[in-house]
């Protein structure tokens, strides 16, 4: 008779205690008492599971010590209780452990509540790019009001200047749209969003963004094409060989259903049906300046849509 087959219980942080616990001896509660020891502190929130899984965060050692050692369990018992600690082998051990979360609340204490805390205990381990409670917790208190700063070209937080700013607008002071980070004035930014965040450009729309590749103003698709053909899109677009606003046209020249899907321009026929623009875009390319086809976020929401502004050098 074969093992109990764990894959096909769901895994869950209850689901692995209770399993665990019925092998060792022990009752669920003194599985948690015993992983949420001072020092190692594992609990269901915020990221348990993800800890138990990988054996560098928790290592069989870490476990012994606290089960067998200090508390009497027998060795051969934990050692057939870790498959249900660990987790099925897809478990979430290859998910990023949310550091700044873990340490939070080491400092402020696993049983604390978010909205208790205030900015200056938050911001410390605000990460603009980390969706987690402490950007939840800041939407909350901020909204899309634009309040942090960053040290000059960097996505490190300007701590100290952001929190003396939130302390000037809330005793009435007005808002800005840019504060001094170390002798430099810096924007300010509404929480989740990144400084000089770099994205996809439109081939056929100068200053405006793709989003997860799709044109935002005619929603023609670019997945699937080559870098090399948008590149040439834009310098058709640059000569008013095209019309971007046809899409009828825009389809037929670059439909992903044929066989321009994956392939380069020197593939491709688009360099027969528009030989000068072809030329064009070899001695561009012997010059190295090509479009580049990457913007900034701040850039796309400022840059005039004009199509025809760029790389006009012929």
């Amino acid at each position: 008779m074969s093992d109990t087959n764990t894959s096909t219980i769901p895994d869950t942080w209850e689901n692995r205690i209770d399993q665990s616990a019925n092998v060792m001896g022990l009752t669920p509660s003194e599985v948690e008492s015993i992983l949420a020891t001072k020092g190692y502190e594992i609990t269901r929130d915020p990221c348990g599971l993800q800890m138990l899984s990988d054996e560098e965060v928790t290592p069989f050692g870490d476990l012994r010590k606290l089960f067998c050692e200090e508390n009497g369990i027998a060795v051969p018992k934990l050692r057939m209780a870790i498959r249900f600690l660990r987790g099925p082998k897809n478990s979430p051990k290859t998910t990023e452990i949310d550091t700044e979360m873990i340490a939070l609340q080491t400092r402020y204490g696993f049983k604390m509540r978010m909205e208790d805390l205030g900015i200056e205990e938050l911001l410390p381990y605000y990460k603009p790019n980390k969706k987690n409670r402490i950007y939840e917790t800041l939407i909350k208190k901020f909204g899309d009001k634009a309040i942090i700063a960053f040290k000059p070209d960097t996505i490190e937080v300007a701590v100290n200047e952001t929190l003396d700013y939130i302390t000037d607008i809330e005793n009435g002071l007005p808002e800005e749209d840019s504060i001094e980070v170390n002798g430099e004035l810096v924007k300010l930014y509404p929480i989740g969003k990144i400084p000089n965040q770099i994205v996809e450009e439109d081939p056929l729309f100068e200053g405006q963004p793709l989003k997860r590749g799709r044109s935002i103003v005619n929603r023609f698709n670019w997945n699937g094409i080559d870098f090399t053909i948008r590149q040439f899109a834009r310098i058709l677009v640059n000569r008013q060989d095209i019309d971007p606003n046809d899409r009828l046209k825009i389809r037929s020249i670059f439909n992903t259903n044929s066989s321009i899907h994956g392939s380069s321009l020197e593939q491709e026929a688009l360099k027969g049906i528009f030989p000068e623009a072809y030329m064009q875009y070899k001695e561009l390319k012997r010059k190295g300046d090509l479009p580049q086809l990457v913007l900034s976020l701040d850039e796309a929401s400022t840059k005039r849509n004009d199509p025809f502004s760029i790389n006009r050098r012929f």
